[in-house]
C-alpha cells in the first residue's frame, strides 16, 4: 500500500499541469471548451474505439469494468504535440503548435497472479482499482483586431483566454467468470480566464476598457461499465491448453448526468492611456455562483481478438447535450453528439522473443462525430484517422511499453471556418507483478 500512496501523491502533484493549455482553439470560447475523451493508448491509435477492450497488463479508462481483468499493475503517462491550420471564410490562415500531458493512468489488481501459482488455485473473483488524471476540456485563444474605419479613429481590441478543466477519478472493477463490472467516481475541477480590452490609438487622455472574467468549476461525475467476454474456441482450449483463445467481447459504458458548480469573479475597469491609472471600476463581482449541467453519455462497443495475432474494435457513442445547460456567460448552442469509431491491430510475432519490430503491435483506426456544439446553425463535426504502434521491452522481471501514435483530422463548418490538424502521441507504460504478493520468506 505504500506504493499506492506514493503514486497518489505523484498524481496530485500533476493536477496543476493540465490547466496550462497553450493551444490556439477559436472554438474553445463556446460551450465548455474543447472536450477531451479519456482513452487508453490502444484506443487512441484505433480511432478511439475500445469500450469492449481489456488487457491483463493494461488498464483501459474507456471502461472501468476492464479493471476486473487486470493481472499486472499498470502505470502510464502520455504526452502529445499538435499542429493545426485554421482558415476562415475570408481565406485568412492561422497555424499553431501546442503540447501538453495527455493522461496519467494507474491500474492495480487486488489479487496477484503469482499467488495463484504458489497456492495452486485459481481465483473465481478478481478485483482491481485505478487512479486516473486527464484533461476534461481546454480553452485557449488570442486575437488582436485593428479597426480604423470609424468616427473615433483607430482602435485595438484584444481577446484572450486560457485555462481548462481536469478530471481526477477513482475506479473499481470486479470480474466473475466471463463478466466484468466497473464503477468510477470522478471529480472535475479547474479555472478558465477570459480577457478583453479596447484601446483608442488616435487620442490621448482617453480611458481604455479592460474586462476580466475568471471562472472556477467543480463537480462530481459517475461512470458504470460492463464487459462480457466469450472464447469462441473454448472446446479446443479444453483439449489443448496451449491453444490461444479467439475471443469476442461486448462492452457498455455509461456516464451519468451531473452538475458543475461555477464561481465567477469579474473586474471591469477603465484606464487612462497616458498614465495607465484607473479612472473607474465599471463592475466588480466576486464568487458569483451559477450551475451547468453535464449530460448522459452512452458508449457501446464490440472487440474481437484472434489468438493475440490481430484484433478489431468498433464503438458507437451518444451524448445527450441538448438536455444540458451552460453556465452564465458561456456562449454557443448545445446539440446531441453522435459518434462512430473503429480500428484494429496486428502483431507479426506472438512470442516474447526475437526481433523487436516483430514483437511490436501495429494499430490503425478512424472516427467521425457530430460534435456537441452548434454555432450559427452550423454543426461542427469532426473526422479523423489514426495510426500507432506499441514497442515492448523487458528488464528486471518487469515489462515496459512505449506507445507511439499519430492522428490526422479536420473540422468543417462551411460558413465559418475549416480546421486541419496533426496530433502526435507518445506514452510510456510500466508493469509490475509484485503488488499484493504474499511473501514466503522475509
Amino acid at each position: 500500500m505504500k506504493k499506492l500512496f506514493s503514486l497518489l501523491i505523484i498524481v496530485l502533484l500533476f493536477t496543476e499541469v493540465f490547466g496550462q493549455n497553450i493551444e490556439f482553439s477559436p472554438l474553445s470560447r463556446y460551450g465548455f471548451g474543447e472536450l477531451n475523451k479519456n482513452r487508453a493508448p490502444l484506443s487512441l491509435h484505433c480511432g478511439g474505439a475500445g469500450v469492449a477492450y481489456y488487457n491483463t497488463e493494461e488498464f483501459n479508462p474507456n471502461n472501468p469494468a476492464s479493471l476486473g481483468f487486470l493481472k499486472l499493475t499498470d502505470a502510464e503517462i502520455g504526452f502529445h504535440a499538435k499542429y493545426k491550420e485554421i482558415t476562415d471564410k475570408q481565406d485568412n490562415l492561422a497555424d499553431d503548435w501546442s503540447g501538453n500531458i495527455s493522461y496519467i493512468h494507474i491500474g492495480v489488481p487486488l489479487r496477484n497472479t503469482i499467488n495463484e501459482v504458489l497456492e495452486r488455485k485459481q481465483y473465481k473473483h478478481n478485483y482491481g482499482v485505478s487512479l486516473d488524471l486527464s484533461p476534461f476540456s481546454t480553452t485557449g485563444y488570442h486575437y488582436v483586431v485593428q479597426d480604423s474605419a470609424n468616427d473615433i479613429g483607430s482602435t485595438t481590441r484584444i481577446l484572450d483566454s486560457y485555462g481548462g478543466l481536469s478530471r481526477f477519478s477513482v475506479g473499481f472493477g470486479y470480474r466473475y467468470k466471463n463478466w466484468g463490472f466497473g464503477l468510477a467516481a470522478g471529480y472535475i475541477f479547474g479555472n478558465v480566464k477570459y480577457y478583453q480590452s479596447l484601446t483608442f490609438n488616435d487620442f490621448t487622455g482617453v480611458a481604455n476598457n479592460f474586462l476580466d472574467d475568471q471562472y472556477h468549476a467543480s463537480g462530481f461525475t459517475g461512470d458504470f461499465g460492463v464487459i462480457y467476454t466469450r472464447n469462441l474456441n473454448q472446446k479446443q482450449i479444453d483439449k489443448d491448453k496451449s491453444i490461444k483463445a479467439r475471443s469476442l467481447n461486448f462492452g457498455l459504458h455509461l456516464t451519468t448526468p451531473s452538475t458543475l458548480n461555477m464561481s465567477k469573479t469579474s473586474l471591469y475597469i477603465t484606464r487612462l492611456n497616458t498614465s495607465n491609472s484607473i479612472v473607474d471600476t465599471l463592475l466588480y463581482e466576486k464568487d458569483k455562483s451559477s450551475k451547468a449541467d453535464l449530460p448522459l453519455k452512452l458508449e457501446a462497443g464490440v472487440y474481437y481478438n484472434h489468438k493475440q495475432k490481430y484484433g478489431w474494435l468498433c464503438d458507437l457513442s451518444f451524448e445527450n447535450w441538448s438536455s444540458s445547460t451552460l453556465f452564465e456567460g458561456a456562449k454557443g448552442t448545445l446539440t446531441n453528439l453522435i459518434g462512430i469509431s473503429a480500428g484494429g491491430w496486428w502483431r507479426p510475432g506472438t512470442t516474447g522473443y526475437g526481433n523487436l519490430l516483430k514483437r511490436s503491435q501495429y494499430r490503425y483506426g478512424a472516427f467521425y462525430e457530430t460534435g456537441y456544439l452548434s454555432i450559427n446553425g452550423e454543426g461542427l463535426g469532426r473526422t479523423g484517422f489514426t495510426l500507432g504502434m506499441a514497442l515492448p521491452f523487458s528488464f528486471q522481471r518487469q515489462t515496459a511499453v512505449i506507445n507511439l501514435g499519430v492522428e490526422a483530422g479536420f473540422i468543417q463548418a462551411k460558413d465559418l471556418f475549416s480546421e486541419q490538424y496533426v496530433k502526435f502521441n507518445i506514452g510510456f507504460r510500466l508493469n509490475d507483478n509484485e503488488w499484493f504478493l504474499k511473501r514466503r520468506y522475509n
